[in-house]
């Protein structure tokens, strides 16, 4: 699904390994001279949203990199072989296709760097922990996957999962007025009703919730996994959380922190942001976090 207008659309790009498709476009940060040899910055962006979200990095990071920006699966044109719709992307088979896609654009192979913003958050987090030795400079922000809801391990992982959400799409209509209903008798919040409304609001965005839902089922690395993947590497591992998150709160990482909280190569902040963390000046504030002088 698109979520980005003709005009938004940056140069995008297509690696094509046969049970994956994945589309990605580049942009050089402002240190770089040429990106033949560089070390690539891999880029994550959040449920719902175009690449194009994370680009802004590559004007405010400090570092020469050449930022690649991966449209994570059923986002634009980044799709499984056209008769394996339901398949999940590994891990594994994601490291593959990324290395790929930097030997396809000049950069180094034997390490990257990645940041990955809210779901795009729990790939990188994934990414991690299938090979740990291969980053050296990991930016989760507000990332997904330290907290499973009851719904979505239910909607993912279960038959009975399959059939409520395909009923659900069947009689949206209704259950949309049932979320305005219970809304204004104060029993579910402005957030949970919001993300109902966003979610179900037509029959192509409820179907790119499941097939997107679906294709990430096997990145969700247990806690004991981040952990012991965090202590293995060797790279620097930063982990943000916005201060007035309602989506993906700062409560969320408490427990990996208490797992890790005597690696001085992983450290944990806090941004004056809500979820959305990608405007300039929070950019600014992470960057300073990370490269202090």
């Amino acid at each position: 699904m698109e979520f980005a207008a003709l005009n938004e659309q940056a140069n995008r790009k297509i690696y094509d390994g046969g049970d994956w498709c994945l589309e990605y476009a580049t942009a050089p940060t402002a240190e770089l001279s040429t990106s033949q040899g560089a070390i690539a910055l891999f880029a994550f962006h959040g449920f719902a949203r175009p690449l194009e979200d994370m680009l802004p990095i590559s004007e405010v990071w400090p570092e020469p990199r050449l930022l690649i920006s991966i449209h994570l699966p059923h986002h634009g044109n980044s799709l499984p072989a056209p008769d394996a719709l339901d398949s999940p992307i590994s891990p594994q088979r994601l490291l593959e296709i990324l290395t790929a896609i930097g030997r396809q654009e000049g950069v180094r192979t034997d390490t990257f760097d990645m940041i990955g913003y809210s779901i795009g958050g729990r790939v990188a987090l994934s990414l991690l922990c299938e090979a740990p030795q291969q980053w050296s400079r990991i930016v989760l922000m507000a990332p997904d996957g330290l907290k499973k809801s009851l719904f979505y391990g239910l909607t993912v992982h279960t038959s009975l999962g399959r059939f409520l959400w395909f009923a659900i799409d069947r009689r949206a209509e209704r259950v949309m007025l049932w979320t305005d209903r219970l809304l204004r008798w104060g029993w579910i919040s402005k957030h949970l009703h919001a993300f109902g409304q966003f979610h179900l609001a037509n029959h192509g965005m409820r179907m790119m919730v499941w097939n997107g839902w679906r294709s990430h089922r096997l990145c969700w690395p247990s806690h004991t996994k981040i952990a012991l993947a965090m202590k293995k590497t060797e790279g620097k591992v930063d982990v943000f959380f916005g201060e007035h998150d309602a989506v993906i709160p700062p409560s969320n990482g408490r427990e990996i922190q208490r797992m890790v909280h005597s690696d001085s190569n992983v450290g944990f902040h806090l941004l004056p942001s809500g979820h959305g963390m990608l405007r300039k000046d929070i950019l600014e504030h992470l960057v300073q976090r990370i490269f202090p002088t």
